[in-house]
């Protein structure tokens, strides 16, 4: 064995490169030997039993015999081939099914396999690995088996060679009881010549093609074979290397197809409306990138799509302008969303069961759960603000009157403060008794004219 691993390795430095070739079919003659006994020790015993004793390489154990296969290359590095051979079978006791011992006669046996190489093919030292199928009959009955493998090619010169494999053939059918091994040597030759590549041969000088307007372009690429020019047989009055017929501006020379672009924006001068001021918006500067030309933005430094302002509530009226910039609104309510109908209400109706302790400006208790309503709308529209204004009738003086209200509309508003509400969102006034809405000669309309109004805006 160290002996032929030190040839192998010889053998391996010698790998050269060869003349690029087509690669041909190989037809390879083998002599092979079958190892019916190694594996079923091993599994009988121990694989360092099997390969102890006299009974490794035994020749009178081995089976020998003859072959032709076929290798075909169909990748860089993948042949394919099939094998025929026959093997003069020596069997040990129980491999076949009908348990034939001895000498059982001729086995034919027919593979199809792959073999992949570790090398470049122009190397004279190439090993591979091998995988496929076979059949064959093993003492009269038909049995398929795997065969599993490793090899070399070696070359001897262009088309000649030398493959050697050693397989592990696993049994897949009950026509023989076990796998055995099989060794290989083949002498390889290709079929036909090996076919190299053409040599390179000079062509003829063509015949001078035909050119009607002499402009030195042959008239089967000349896109205008009747006038003379310079552009692919065409015209280029302004010489900008772009033809008459192509050019949106053929008497102004210019790089933009065929135009000037004097800022280098990428917008025409004939199409820039600032053609000395590079910019993206037709040719304009456009500092918030919004589209819309400086000079035509009405807020150029801040992006937006109403006239070039910003417009967060998407309501179309821009935030400059917007009482409400973040709640959708409508321009008559100045941006500003319409407070619905059914709030009012219950503000309305809050509003008029708020009741204060005589000549005080303390809320009694029933007039908290109305106010609790108007807090919880407050807290689900954060943009609401609430105006309060508390009223009085005309007994006392107007002076005392004005007093009283003013603490009243504020104990309101402390109390909306209390619950949560911020002070920055109510307005709380008293107007004394200058603003009646009934009668003050009788009682009822007194009690009118003694009043709390509220009012939601944004």
């Amino acid at each position: 064995m160290r002996t032929f691993a030190t040839c192998m390795a010889f053998v391996i430095l010698l790998n050269h490169a060869s003349a690029q070739t087509k690669p041909k079919p190989l037809v390879s003659f083998t002599f092979h030997f079958a190892d019916y006994r190694t594996p079923g020790t091993i599994k009988d015993s121990s694989f360092s039993k099997a390969f102890s004793g006299n009974d490794w390489y035994a020749p009178g154990k081995l089976s020998f015999g003859l072959g032709v296969s076929w290798w075909k290359q169909i990748a860089p590095k993948v042949d394919v081939s099939g094998n025929l051979s026959g093997t003069f079978s020596n069997f040990p006791k129980l491999f076949v099914k009908d348990d034939s011992i001895g000498n059982a006669g001729f086995t034919p046996q027919l593979e199809a396999m792959a073999h992949a190489f570790a090398l470049k093919r122009t190397v004279m030292f190439n090993p591979f690995i091998s995988a496929g199928l076979g059949a064959g009959m093993f003492g009269g009955e038909f049995s398929a088996y795997a065969p599993l493998g490793v090899g070399f090619k070696l070359r001897f010169k262009e088309g000649a060679y030398l493959i050697n494999q050693i397989q592990y053939r696993k049994a897949l059918t009950d026509g023989i009881t076990q796998d055995y091994l099989y060794y290989n040597i083949g002498f390889a030759q290709t079929l036909g010549k090996q076919k190299t590549e053409e040599p390179v041969t000079t062509e003829p000088t063509p015949a001078i093609p035909p050119d009607r307007d002499g402009d030195g372009v042959e008239d089967s690429k000349d896109e205008c074979p009747d006038v003379s020019g310079a552009v692919k047989g065409c015209v280029d009055s302004d010489g900008d290397g772009i033809a008459d017929k192509d050019d949106p501006c053929p008497h102004e020379k210019g790089t933009l197809n065929g135009c000037a672009d004097s800022d280098n924006d990428g917008a025409a001068d004939k199409d820039d409306k600032c053609p000395d001021a590079k910019g993206t918006a037709n040719g304009c500067p456009d500092a918030d990138g919004d589209g819309i030309a400086d000079k035509d933005d009405q807020c150029p430094t801040a992006k937006g799509t109403m006239n070039g302002c910003p417009d967060t509530d998407g309501d179309g009226i821009n935030d400059a302008d917007d009482k409400c910039p973040n709640d959708a609104g409508n321009a008559t309510n100045n941006g500003c969303p319409e407070v619905k109908q059914e709030v009012i209400q219950k503000v309305n109706y809050a509003a008029k069961n708020i009741f204060f302790k005589f000549a005080s400006d303390e809320i009694l208790k029933q007039s908290f759960a109305p106010l609790d309503e108007v807090v919880k709308i407050m807290k689900e529209n954060p943009s609401l603000k609430l105006s309060i204004a508390a009223h009085a009738d005309n007994r006392g003086t107007p002076e005392r009157n004005l007093y009283w209200s003013e603490r009243r509309a504020q104990a309101v508003a402390n109390y909306f403060i209390s619950s949560g509400i911020d002070a920055g969102r109510l307005f709380a006034k008293g107007y004394g008794d200058i603003q009646p809405i009934a009668d003050n000669k009788t009682e009822a309309g007194r009690a009118k004219n003694r009043r709390v109004e509220m009012k939601l805006e944004y």
